[in-house]
């Protein structure tokens, strides 16, 4: 795992110094974000985990594009414990001042979860509720499709899985808001709540972001998802925290 670290490190250094070295001219339409977080316990057992975040925002004219990919991999004693992969697309397009349409795709790829293969596709509109100079907030909401293969292979008493293939017409709906205090700390939160026949789900990000520098920040998420059905005895509710370094280019 100490590869994965140190390459990421390197590439994050990189393209920093190599943003500082650009000549003033029109600002880019496009914005970049890295997120490293690494952790190593030792003692009775050993473990370590890496998590990744790469975000990209592309705005322009009336429309805005924004791709996020996110990793995680854990390791307990020398054997891998986690893997998750997630990868989501949106496209929006203004249609007047305040409202647009979307098209989104999310897709998530987990070794160890109760779906190997979760894919959602989704369309509606948005509307952005409130564009203050500290706060913003939008809301969206459209039907979409869902496909999901259960990971037949971790089936386990403490599993939450559905042993079925799913394929259905789903209702997605987003809130978010960003609100910034200060220059150097901002507030991010996101609900999502998805519906369908087999099990829905509301899913809630918080991240808090402290800035070091202009281009390095430290940033706390933490992620809660709640299921509306899970095998008896189970938690409805899965939530997830993490600490990592944030890198703006």
């Amino acid at each position: 795992m100490a590869r994965y670290l140190l390459t990421l490190l390197l590439l994050a250094n990189i393209t920093a110094y190599a943003d500082d070295d650009t000549p003033t001219q029109i600002p880019s339409p496009w914005s970049s974000e890295l997120e490293l977080g690494y952790q190593s316990l030792g003692g009775n057992s050993d473990s370590e985990s890496l998590n990744t975040r790469v975000g990209l925002t592309y705005v322009k004219n009336q429309y805005r594009q924004t791709a996020e990919a996110k990793y995680l991999l854990a390791e307990k004693d020398g054997e891998e414990d986690k893997r998750k992969g997630q990868v989501e697309l949106q496209t929006d397009m203004k249609i007047n001042e305040r409202t647009y349409v979307l098209g989104n795709t999310n897709y998530v790829d987990d070794r160890y979860g109760p779906y190997f293969i979760d894919l959602t596709l989704a369309t509606g509109l948005g509307y952005q509720l409130l564009r203050l100079e500290t706060f913003q907030m939008e809301v969206e909401a459209g039907p979409g499709y869902r496909h999901q293969e259960p990971n037949a292979d971790e089936i386990d008493d403490d599993d939450i899985i559905v042993p079925e293939t799913v394929d259905e017409l789903i209702l997605r709906g987003s809130a978010k808001f960003t609100w910034k205090p200060s220059k150097t700390v901002e507030l991010n939160a996101r609900f999502t709540g998805i519906a369908g026949n087999s099990n829905s789900t509301l899913e809630t990000e918080i991240d808090l972001t402290s800035s070091i520098t202009e281009h390095i920040a430290i940033k706390f998420s933490n992620t809660q998802k709640l299921n509306s059905w899970v095998p008896n005895g189970l938690e409805k509710r899965d939530s997830t925290m993490t600490i990592n370094l944030l890198f703006k280019i």
